[in-house]
């Protein structure tokens, strides 16, 4: 099982810099811990997480490492314009030696998002496939020829040309027409620290059923995290950084909802219901679960501590103490663009 690190820029009571140096460098030591990948989110208009610019951070992460794969989770396609994300893609898979991973997606349920980029909410699905489909089409192919609805090209070839081939690809979505469009194409999927083990089982059985030959969902599961000697001293840790959590991202929200208005119970328990958060023994009995029920191939950990200081330790407890005894499975083979 491969072990990533999701950095997602979250701004604390520093100014934004800050937090942005704060997870580049906690990046750098999860490399030198041993951990396998590292994503990276995409959130615009909001002060708390200062992930916007997602291929200059991941250029950044490969100009500081050198061995840990770097990915996107995910990149909101119908947000950008797929000649353009062609062309910072190869940049950074040249950049970083061919450490390149691509996650793409339509877009949370944030509707600033799509309005101040001029994205008809209604239309962002579609919008997302289109984008895909040409977006990949760049990347493996030269002379272009592409006629949809939101993009067009004639004889289009983009430079400098990706180092990797195959490209792995994930697509982070839990509706059945994508999952069944990643199986037909052979890419892997994402799921959010929400997924229920039984929907994750869910997620991989409709696309084994329309998966091409040799397909692998190669699932990347990110799970909100926090490691202690015990599971009261990880959930101490833990709930001020989800608190701190749900009250950054209102904001993206319609609802617009009071920064400082309460937080529901309800809502406090279900970050916790999925999470890997307790002692070193509870975490290796949830995530013995979620493997017993799907075959996970990389768990991706979303830090729920405040104090930067422990990011190191809490990175070393997981690798040292966690994913190796929870699960023993050989990593599967990487997907492809397809």
């Amino acid at each position: 099982m491969r072990l990533g690190l999701f950095l997602n820029f979250e701004h604390g009571p520093n100014d934004g810099a800050s937090a942005i140096r704060t997870q580049m460098d906690l990046a750098v030591k999860a490399e030198a811990l041993g951990l396998d990948e590292l994503w990276v989110s995409e959130h615009h208009f909001n002060r708390f997480s200062q992930s916007a610019s997602t291929l200059p951070l991941m250029a950044a992460l490969a100009a500081r490492t050198s061995r840990i794969r770097i990915g996107s989770a995910a990149i909101l396609l119908p947000l950008h314009d797929p000649i353009r994300v062609a062309e910072d893609l190869a940049t950074i898979d040249i950049l970083s030696n061919g450490r390149l991973d691509l996650g793409v997606a339509r877009g949370g349920p944030f509707p600033i998002q799509y309005q101040h980029f001029r994205v008809e909410a209604a239309d962002a699905a579609d919008q997302n496939h289109e984008a895909t489909d040409f977006l990949l089409r760049l990347l493996t192919e030269e002379k272009v020829a592409f006629a949809g609805r939101w993009y067009k090209a004639e004889g289009l070839t983009t430079f400098p040309r990706i180092q990797q081939n195959p490209l792995p690809v994930w697509v982070a979505s839990s509706t059945k027409e994508t999952i069944i469009e990643a199986g037909r194409r052979g890419w892997g999927l994402m799921a959010g620290h929400g997924a229920s083990p039984a929907k994750i089982a869910e997620l991989i059985q409709t696309y084994k059923t329309e998966a091409c030959a040799g397909a692998d969902p190669n699932f990347v599961v990110l799970r909100n995290a926090c490691i202690a000697d015990s599971d009261q001293e990880a959930l101490d840790l833990a709930l001020p950084a989800i608190e701190r959590f749900i009250r950054g991202m209102r904001p993206m929200f319609a609802a617009q909802t009071p920064v400082d208005a309460p937080i529901p119970a309800a809502s406090i328990d279900g970050f916790l219901a999925h999470a890997l958060i307790g002692s070193p023994e509870t975490c290796r009995r949830k995530l013995a679960e979620l493997c017993a029920a799907a075959p996970v191939a990389s768990i991706v950990l979303k830090q729920c501590w405040l104090d930067p200081a422990r990011g190191e330790d809490m990175l070393r407890r997981f690798r040292t103490e966690v994913v190796p005894v929870a699960a023993k499975q050989e990593p599967p083979l990487r997907v492809a663009l397809g």
